[in-house]
């Protein structure tokens, strides 16, 4: 499976100068390219490359390498629209690969920058991952620190045969909660998430050149602080269901933005904050990079229908009460009951012929 790493770089103040010289140097050569390739209709890199790599090897400062990944990276940019003419930001990402920069021991990389290779240590938070390096990477440049954005590639555990599943329902109250009991709550996030709130309007009001300086500084915060929660989500269900010896059934909410009844603002507010799209992909890779099954079902009705009976009962926020007088269930969570049939779902998909589940539910 082919991931991301995210390294920290560490230079000093010569090696930040220097590094961020080539990155400029890069962009304008990049716009140079991208002039060149607008005004004669070139798009394919054979071409861009056999019509200016001499010339732009002798009139600026990067190494033939640096220039073919520049060479790579306008072109890259046009496959997406021809039509558009691409403009590249001063400090933008550049490419490396294994000929200008490698890895030392002690957690050390050299880079090329312009005059020459500097030796920067780095800091990295998955260092199991470091042996998987393969492929380029970027450098990026966000305020004021370097980053590296390594691809690896990492090797997948087989998938195995399974019967069971755990189902996962996303929420706003409660992020996710597994049809095993247990329940991950986003009162701590949305409590984050009305205080930066409340920050970002008393700044907002200022209106001064600092307050917009300030709101740059701390823009993203509340993104990372979300996405670090759902990694620690994912990962707690993928590891649960392996341990287990189970797969995962988690709910298809594809344009669920737009199918949502409810119309409030306030509920539009903390729809459009909620990032169950990330939350499954994070669920989606990490399962296949531990052999467990993922599946994704269809989610009308889970909510709503009993998970012993299959009737349809009555959901009022949080609790649902199954309607059916031969039933055994009376009260339940109710997002513990949507679980439990989606993982009943994901069984039934998986397994038709041992389940009629699927069909009594959206038969309803």
């Amino acid at each position: 499976m082919r991931l991301t790493l995210k390294i920290k770089l560490l230079p000093d103040t010569d090696q930040s100068a220097l590094l961020l010289e080539t990155m400029k140097e890069a962009n304008a050569v990049c716009n140079a390219i991208s002039d060149f390739v607008w005004e004669k209709k070139v798009f394919n890199q054979f071409n861009i490359h056999h019509f200016i790599y001499h010339t732009y090897k002798a009139t600026f400062r990067l190494s033939a390498q640096m220039l073919v990944r520049c060479i790579s990276k306008v072109a890259d940019a046009y496959k997406i629209d021809k039509k558009t003419r691409r403009n590249f930001r001063e400090t933008g990402g550049i490419t490396y690969d294994s000929r200008i920069m490698t890895y030392k021991p002690d957690d050390v990389i050299s880079l090329w920058v312009i005059g020459g290779r500097i030796k920067i240590p780095f800091i990295c938070h998955n260092r199991k991952y470091i042996p998987y390096i393969k492929g380029e990477a970027d450098l990026i440049y966000k305020k004021g620190k370097f980053y590296i954005f390594q691809s690896i590639e990492v090797p997948e555990d087989e998938i195995k045969d399974i019967e069971e599943f755990i189902g996962v329902d996303m929420g706003i109250t409660d992020i996710a909660v597994t049809s095993d009991g247990v329940k991950h709550t986003a009162d701590g996030l949305n409590s984050y998430r009305e205080h930066r709130q409340k920050v970002r309007s008393s700044i907002q009001r200022k209106g001064t050149r600092n307050s917009r300086k300030l709101l740059k500084r701390i823009s993203g915060k509340e993104r990372t602080t979300a996405t670090i929660t759902n990694h620690t989500i994912a990962k707690s269900i993928v590891l649960s269901a392996k341990s287990k010896g189970k797969g995962i059934a988690v709910e298809d909410l594809t344009n669920i933005r737009f199918t949502s009844k409810r119309k409030s603002k306030k509920f539009k507010t903390k729809l459009g904050r909620w990032n169950f799209r990330q939350l499954r992909a994070f669920i989606a890779y990490k399962a296949k990079l531990h052999g467990v099954k993922m599946i994704a079902v269809d989610p009308r009705y889970t909510s709503q229908t009993c998970h012993i009976c299959h009737h349809i009962g009555k959901r009022t926020n949080k609790v649902f009460k199954c309607t059916n007088h031969n039933c055994n269930v009376d009260v339940i969570d109710a997002d513990q009951n949507a679980a439990i049939n989606i993982a009943l779902l994901g069984a039934a998909i998986d397994q038709p012929e041992r389940s009629s589940m699927c069909c009594n539910v959206h038969a309803a």
